[in-house]
């Protein structure tokens, strides 16, 4: 059984890092998914925050598992209903064709390419609005 957790944030945040291999920012929050034995099945990171927005960025042990529309909803609860956000945004590499399908599946939208945004890539940005999260009620999606 996997459970979500805001337990323990640095350590998260160190183990989604050393996932993604990107640094994230100092206002970073982190939702741990963990399985019995407190092992990390994967980690939602937020950052970036803004009065409107905030990244997101998901690291996983690589398996698929703990994927479920609960773990979703546990989530996007965080920045849509507890912080009243109307957005999120992701990035993207644009090698990364399994993160890009991922995110393209459970909602998000390509809304731009940023060319040379890393050493050696570009970067999409996606975007999921409150409105059209499918993981909140829909008493919340419209507030």
């Amino acid at each position: 059984m996997i459970t979500a957790t805001t337990d323990h944030q640095a350590q998260a945040i160190e183990w989604a890092e050393s996932r993604i291999h990107l640094p994230f920012r100092a206002d970073a929050k982190a939702i741990a998914f963990v399985r019995s034995g407190n092992e990390y099945a994967a980690v939602v990171v937020f950052d970036g925050f803004s009065q409107c927005d905030c990244n997101i960025h998901v690291a996983s042990d690589g398996s698929r598992r703990w994927l479920s529309r609960k773990l979703f909803a546990e989530a996007f609860h965080y920045p849509f209903v507890q912080l009243g956000l109307r957005r999120v945004t992701g990035l993207v590499p644009k090698s990364n064709k399994p993160a890009l399908k991922f995110d393209l599946r459970i909602g998000f939208e390509i809304e731009g390419l940023c060319r040379n945004a890393l050493p050696d890539d570009d970067v999409y940005v996606l975007g999921m609005l409150r409105e059209q999260c499918p993981f909140i009620p829909q008493e919340y999606r419209n507030v």
